[in-house]
């Protein structure tokens, strides 16, 4: 197996040194036809020298194609009459590919003498094209901060927008203290309300789930840059206004299920034993060999605890519920014994299974739940607006 293995490795390795990347440029994929034909030029020759004698042809024939198709590329996005959004991006993309294009095929040391023809290096174009995207993403920034104030979404365009100019061009214009500006009116905020009184539980018991839950939310501990979590104290909000309000409440709690159920079946010898003699005739005696049987019946009691709560968010401006989610948690608690009645070799030697001697209780079960229900609700929050 292990030879096949190193054989099919081998055979597609001089398959790979041998392409001379004809087949890419058939197909029309020149950008790889060059990548290729440079490395195979560059490669291990292989058993044969199968496709290296074509590869400074094909090269040279995929470089002019690709190269006049980024170019055509090029202008036809750089025309005044292209009004596609952020084109210059696009346009970066091209010249980062011809860079690449070009990188391959000065790898040729044979095609020096006809690749004098084309630019060395797009860097000075690249960084020209990176100050118009630049600007592109700042002006739209420069519409959307307008109405910051007043428009959430409209201050979280104008963030985005100003980082991705930053990103385009280092210190771009006013970007960084504009972006830092808008940001404060692109947060999301959201108040966790406390949990709502239930029959289903002690106040007691939703005062400690409850203070679980907040202990683990924090508003300096964000599920996104755009979204803060926040109490519902007098600090909430950090003097902006709140955008949605979580409100919870437990909805279900079995607290102990206690089931026990049966099975019976008849279980058998696995070989012969004297049951008893028989006679043959008047004066011989033979001996009645059969397999023994006995019933063994399998108890099973299971305990089951359950705990549910259910969360919605509201909007506090216009009173709808923007999202509803239920979260619970189950405690399942088992154990097997066994009885059996009849001829005990029909047991073949096997012990008999013994009960579990320590169930849980009702306040462990709980206990567990509570803990886990509290975590799985702060982590449901966390998704919920992690996308925000």
């Amino acid at each position: 197996m292990f030879r096949l293995l190193l054989l099919f490795v081998t055979i597609i390795t001089v398959l790979t040194a041998c392409s001379s990347g004809q087949t890419a440029f058939r197909h029309g994929h020149f950008d790889l036809a060059v990548k290729q034909a440079s490395q195979r030029l560059n490669g291990w020759r292989g058993l044969t020298k199968r496709g290296y004698r074509i590869a400074p042809q094909v090269l040279k024939q995929a470089f002019v194609r690709a190269y006049d198709e980024h170019q055509t590329a090029i202008r036809k996005l750089s025309s005044p009459a292209n009004t596609d959004a952020f084109r210059w991006e696009v346009v970066h993309t091209e010249y980062e590919k011809l860079q690449t294009l070009t990188d391959n095929a000065r790898t040729c040391t044979a095609c020096t003498d006809w690749l004098a023809a084309y630019p060395v290096s797009y860097a000075d174009r690249q960084q020209e094209i990176r100050q118009l995207a630049a600007g592109d993403r700042y002006e739209v920034a420069e519409q959307a901060f307008a109405y910051r104030e007043d428009n959430r979404q409209a201050a979280k365009d104008a963030y985005v927008n100003y980082q991705k100019a930053l990103s385009w061009v280092s210190g771009f214009r006013q970007a960084h203290a504009k972006a830092e500006d808008a940001l404060p009116f692109a947060i999301l905020r959201v108040v966790v309300e406390p949990l709502s009184p239930t029959s289903e539980i002690s106040s007691g018991d939703n005062q400690e789930l409850q203070n679980l839950i907040f202990r683990q939310i924090n508003p300096n501990d964000a599920p996104s840059k755009f979204v803060r979590l926040y109490h519902p104290d007098e600090s909430a909000g950090d003097g902006f206004p709140i955008h949605q309000a979580v409100q919870m409440q437990v909805s279900n709690y079995q607290p102990y299920s206690d089931n026990t159920s049966s099975s019976s079946t008849t279980v058998y010898s696995t070989q012969t034993y004297k049951v008893g003699e028989k006679k043959i005739n008047d004066s011989t005696k033979v001996d009645i060999m059969e397999k023994v049987s006995g019933t063994l019946t399998t108890y099973q009691r299971t305990i089951r605890a359950e705990l549910s709560l259910r969360m919605r968010a509201i909007d506090t401006q216009t009173g709808q519920t923007r999202w509803e989610d239920t979260i619970w948690e189950t405690r399942d608690w088992k154990t097997e014994w066994q009885t059996f009645s009849g001829d005990d070799r029909a047991l073949n030697g096997h012990s008999l299974t013994s009960a579990s001697l320590f169930a849980p209780s009702r306040w462990s079960l709980y206990d567990s739940m509570r803990d886990e229900l509290a975590d799985d609700v702060v982590r449901r929050l966390r998704q919920k607006y992690a996308s925000d």
